[in-house]
């Protein structure tokens, strides 16, 4: 069974970036930032492709979770209307992707959709909060809504950020068993944003 999760999110994660970068390439002669979302979701196929294993959850719900967290904002659709200047949203992709794609630097080969636990990492932006990465995957989100705004997209990114908070919460779940992690959760307060959450 672990196998066969293992190669589904492989398989899964190559296909929906695939799928996101056809998507948005037209879109980026227009508002060029946006090569920074298909950056960020690039990284996570490749992380994915190339992670170690380790111990991680086969069951249903986390599982579940972790696959619709992703599937969300990999549907994004490139259609919507402009509701702020384009440097804010340029401003908050350039900062979400950094933090996304530097959190995915940290963990590289730790990297994966699903809970699990491939080592407890701390450096970096983990010495700030838990899961910096969903931070940059949030201000990449409302940076991409200020140049694409929809019902549609909306829709999406609101039940991605419900998902983000569900892994996090699995993750924790699955973490706190090491007694490394309990430690380091500790240590570092904020699962997402210094002094806020």
């Amino acid at each position: 069974m672990h196998n066969f999760v293992r190669w589904a999110e492989r398989a899964f994660a190559v296909m929906l970036a695939m799928g996101l970068f056809v998507r948005f390439r037209p879109a980026m002669l227009e508002h060029p930032q946006l090569v920074l979302f298909l950056l960020s979701e690039a990284c996570t196929a490749i992380f994915i492709v190339f992670q170690r294993r380790g111990d991680w959850t086969s069951a249903p719900f986390p599982v579940a979770v972790a696959f619709l967290g992703t599937i969300f904002p990999l549907l994004a659709m490139p259609y919507g209307t402009t509701i702020g200047p384009e440097w804010l949203s340029t401003t908050l992709m350039v900062v979400g992707a950094g933090i996304a794609v530097g959190s995915k630097l940290i963990l590289r080969r730790s990297f994966g959709l699903i809970a699990a636990n491939r080592g407890v990492k701390t450096s970096g932006l983990y010495r700030l909060v838990r899961h910096p990465m969903y931070a940059g995957y949030i201000l990449i989100h409302i940076g991409l809504l200020i140049v694409r705004m929809s019902p549609f997209n909306l829709a999406l990114f609101s039940a991605a950020w419900l998902f983000l908070w569900l892994r996090m919460r699995e993750e924790e779940r699955f973490l706190l068993q090491d007694p490394a992690y309990r430690e380091y959760a500790q240590r570092v307060r904020y699962r997402v944003f210094p002094g806020v959450a």
